[in-house]
């Protein structure tokens, strides 16, 4: 019996390896593995996000593929009216096929959102979809929760930027715009919308910083940002560096993003101001092709004809001054040499 026992508890007794037993349970190894778990877990999730491209514009697409993908998710609605993956499905498929088919595509998202769908392409789509309908605290809201999802996304929070500063809340866009250049500085728009947004918050210094770090990278951003230093010191007073920046900007003809009327109003007043009339004339002249009948450029042309023709009226009577004072010279000069001339 005593032999026959220890044959049998030989034949069931477990082979031991390096992670059987209990002497691998320390509690080093035991946080090794939590710690691999953790990061096997956040990683799932990372490529779960990810898999999913963010639909940006599919203009151009094939409309016949589009709309067998429609009907497919359709199809799924129709058997089940809150599938989340169906509706997230349509409402993005509907937002590839532009503007005309939003309001579908809003409502399935919406709908979407509702049930608890957490994908980002639904913030997303809605955000640009709000925007492009005028619904600026409605898109700035899905935009936020998109970022949730996707900080670093340049676009996004550009959009996000845009919105602050249409909405007039400057001093958050000027916090989207430094988050942006601090990941991308040499971005020149990103910059130009960072001095724009800091001289709306009236911080003007910070502005003029961001202005004039413009003029170095050339081109038409240089020729705004001599615009935009040009309308500061306009309102500063200092209408010689006015003038001095406007004529910057406006050598090389129309300027995106700086309007004609715009551009010569500015440098019309700083010209007027510094009484270069003939100057000032050509540039409200300008306003008024591009604006007609613009009621400040009107009554400012008024002003400067008349100042025009006051120095004219003032030059010629100086003029006819002058040649009295010269016939009169003239003829003392003869006068004196008659006299000479009878002493002798």
């Amino acid at each position: 019996m005593t032999t026959r026992a220890t044959e049998d508890e030989a034949r069931v007794r477990p082979v031991r390896g390096p992670f059987m037993g209990k002497a691998w349970l320390t509690p080093r190894n035991v946080a090794w593995a939590a710690g691999g778990a953790v990061v096997l877990l956040f990683a799932s999730l990372f490529f779960a996000f990810r898999a999913k491209p963010i639909p940006r514009r599919a203009e151009g697409a094939p409309p016949a593929r589009l709309a067998s993908k429609i009907a497919a998710a359709q199809d799924k609605l129709r058997a089940d009216p809150q599938d989340i993956a169906a509706l997230v499905e349509l409402g993005t498929l509907l937002f590839s096929k532009g503007k005309d088919s939003y309001l579908e595509a809003i409502n399935a998202l919406e709908e979407a959102r509702d049930l608890g769908a957490l994908d980002p392409r639904v913030f997303y789509c809605l955000g640009v979809m709000y925007q492009e309908e005028g619904l600026f605290p409605f898109a700035l809201s899905e935009y936020k929760r998109f970022l949730r999802h996707y900080p670093e996304d340049k676009e996004v929070r550009q959009l996000a930027a845009k919105l602050y500063y249409r909405m007039g809340l400057y001093p958050e866009a000027v916090n989207e715009y430094e988050r942006l250049k601090f990941s991308d500085p040499d971005d020149a728009l990103i910059e130009e919308n960072l001095g724009l947004s800091l001289w709306g918050a009236k911080s003007v210094d910070r502005a003029k910083g961001s202005f004039e770090t413009l003029l170095t990278r050339g081109g038409d951003f240089a020729r705004r940002a001599s615009f935009y230093l040009g309308q500061l010191a306009l309102e500063a007073g200092d209408y010689p560096a006015a003038a001095e920046r406007f004529l910057a900007a406006a050598e090389g003809g129309p300027l995106e993003g700086a309007p004609d009327e715009r551009l010569h109003a500015g440098l019309g007043m700083s010209l007027q101001k510094l009484g270069r009339w003939e100057e000032a004339k050509a540039s409200w002249e300008k306003v008024l092709a591009a604006v007609p009948n613009d009621p400040k450029a009107v009554a400012a042309l008024r002003e400067v004809n008349r100042k025009l023709a006051a120095a004219k009226k003032a030059a010629e009577a100086a003029e006819r001054a002058a040649k009295r004072a010269a016939d009169a010279a003239a003829r003392a000069e003869r006068l004196a040499a008659q006299k000479a001339a009878k002493k002798k």
